[in-house]
């Protein structure tokens, strides 16, 4: 009993106090904003794809001196493009997109060399292409939805450098809240990057056993032709961490937040069916957010599941069908990424060699 009261107690840990108002605002508007100006200029299909690209730059964008925003963001942005082209690309073929699927993820797993930072970055550069891989192009060719997605990341990461600016004046901070970025700095992190793919034991087990699942899952979902199966792998990639009890508390926070997040999500379309009001739900939901994410993670799943649900009923009203789809596949991500994850572990392969 006590190792799990510690563990929940871990998992609702705050991290930091108060609400971050411009972060809130630029959030808000990266996200929810260009799917609200494509609505109204009858483009929707334009809209979901700037704004994911939006929510996740700003989503990614560190709090660190202008060269790291600009070098993470970019990364994100770019990365983001490329996870977009490249899912759509596979899309058709069941086996393609699981052979890609195992080589994208594997890849940028490997951002975890650069911290905290690199963590996040990697996650929603794989998430990106999970996504996508299973969101059908309605309207849109490959190469549109990737340059309106490539627009919407930009936008976002310029918003949130802004935000990030006038927090620093208004709270008397400093600008760089993190080591400055110089190119002895980036050499050496190019360098810590090759000598993990090459010696890092820890970080290659983690890589392939997060490919090797997101590939199963991948291929599940598709073979039971789900329509929102893209979930499973998407929490999987949520879920499992390089450490077995980092994974388990991202487990707790996982379906805690899921399971606020759908719930809010079928309050909110029982309610309405308006198009407005559902993006004017996940303007509040994204607006919040970005005000409370340095709280904790579980903050960011509670909100990140209502935005993301509310931008994509959004594009096409589905009642409560979606909000249950997620909870049951997030429920399958959970189970899966865990119980696979006792299997790697259980095997010493996350064991660094002696």
């Amino acid at each position: 009993m006590s190792d799990a009261r510690q563990l929940v107690e871990e998992a609702f840990e705050v991290e930091e106090q108060g609400f971050d108002l411009p972060a809130a605002v630029a959030g808000a508007l990266a996200a929810a904003g260009p799917l609200a100006i494509c609505i109204a200029l009858h483009e929707p299909e334009i809209g979901i794809a700037a704004a994911l690209g939006g929510l996740n730059a700003a989503l990614a964008l560190p709090r660190a001196d202008l060269r790291r925003q600009l070098v993470w963001g970019a990364l994100v942005v770019v990365g983001g493009a490329a996870s977009v082209a490249a899912a759509s690309a596979v899309m058709p073929s069941t086996w393609a997109l699981v052979a890609a699927t195992f080589a994208w993820t594997a890849v940028w797993a490997f951002l975890r060399i650069g911290g905290p930072t690199g963590a996040l970055a990697g996650f929603v550069i794989s998430a990106q292409f999970v996504i996508f891989a299973g969101l059908p192009a309605e309207g849109l060719d490959d190469g549109a939805r990737t340059l309106w997605h490539l627009a919407g990341g930009v936008a976002g990461m310029a918003l949130m450098m802004a935000a990030r600016s006038v927090r620093a004046r208004t709270a008397g901070l400093p600008e760089a809240e993190g080591p400055e970025l110089t190119r002895a700095g980036v050499r050496i992190g190019l360098a810590s990057l090759r000598a993990a793919f090459t010696g890092d034991r820890l970080l290659q087990a983690h890589a392939l056993r997060v490919a090797v699942i997101l590939a199963a899952t991948t291929l599940l979902y598709r073979e039971l032709d789900l329509a929102h199966g893209y979930w499973i792998p998407l929490t999987v990639l949520a879920v499992l961490q390089p450490a077995e009890h980092a994974s388990r508390i991202r487990a707790v926070q996982r379906a805690a937040g899921t399971a606020v997040g759908a719930g809010l999500v079928v309050v909110i379309v029982l309610l309405t069916s308006s198009q407005w009001a559902i993006v004017a739900a996940a303007t509040l939901s994204s607006f919040a957010l970005y005000g409370l994410l340095a709280r904790g993670y579980f903050w960011l799943v509670v909100l990140l599941t209502p935005t993301v649900l509310l931008l994509t009923s959004a594009l096409e009203y589905q009642s409560v069908e979606i909000a249950f789809d997620r909870a049951t596949s997030s429920a399958a991500g959970i189970v899966i990424g865990l119980c696979w994850g006792e299997l790697f572990w259980r095997l010493r392969l996350h064991r660094p060699a002696p």
